[in-house]
């Protein structure tokens, strides 16, 4: 797969698993705003849930960042190798 459109698949991941992180936090949020629950056990279990569910979104979030920045540096040098070739040629 060229790296442009790696980067392009990564920047678009990204933008889903924001978004559901996002969306994650905001309904740990409501929990935690749920002063008399019906069933305790019930809402803490979803509490832990989405907490764990949390964790393993900002870590893939973390890795895609990593896996954009190390595909930028990667195209950098792949430009600069092909610019150092062309002015070799002339």
């Amino acid at each position: 797969m060229a790296i442009a459109e790696r980067l392009a698949q990564v920047g678009e991941e990204i933008k889903h698993v924001g978004n559901d992180l996002r969306e994650r936090q905001r309904l740990l949020t409501v929990f935690w705003g749920h002063l008399r629950p019906v069933n305790p056990i019930v809402i803490g279990d979803r509490m832990r849930a989405t907490d764990q569910r949390i964790r393993g979104l900002e870590r893939t979030l973390q890795m895609l960042r990593n896996e954009q920045q190390a595909l930028i540096v990667q195209a950098v040098m792949v430009t600069g190798e092909t610019r150092s070739v062309i002015a070799d040629m002339y």
